[in-house]
């Protein structure tokens, strides 16, 4: 994947999760600190976010190379706390 100025960025994946509540939190954990990331929706997910508005497929979080400790201090965070979702 390139970037605007052109350098190639190497996507490593953070975490994988079919949990809605769980992705929408790890989103806005990795807006809140300034990590940009991309999801990719497995099999027909993506259609069936569009048009049931859930999945029941897992959706991945990537995030780039450089950015992956950082990503996966936060989110580790969230996924070891004591709350269930």
């Amino acid at each position: 994947m390139k970037r605007e100025d052109k350098e190639d960025v190497n996507l490593k994946l953070l975490i994988k999760t079919s949990d809605r509540t769980m992705l929408s939190l790890i989103e806005s954990t990795l807006k809140e600190n300034n990590i940009p990331y991309i999801t990719k929706d497995k099999g027909t997910g993506g259609y069936l976010k569009i048009i049931a508005g859930a999945s029941i497929y897992d959706t991945e979080i990537y995030v780039s190379d450089n950015d992956l400790a950082k990503a996966r201090e936060v989110v580790d965070l969230l996924t070891q706390s004591d709350t269930k979702f």
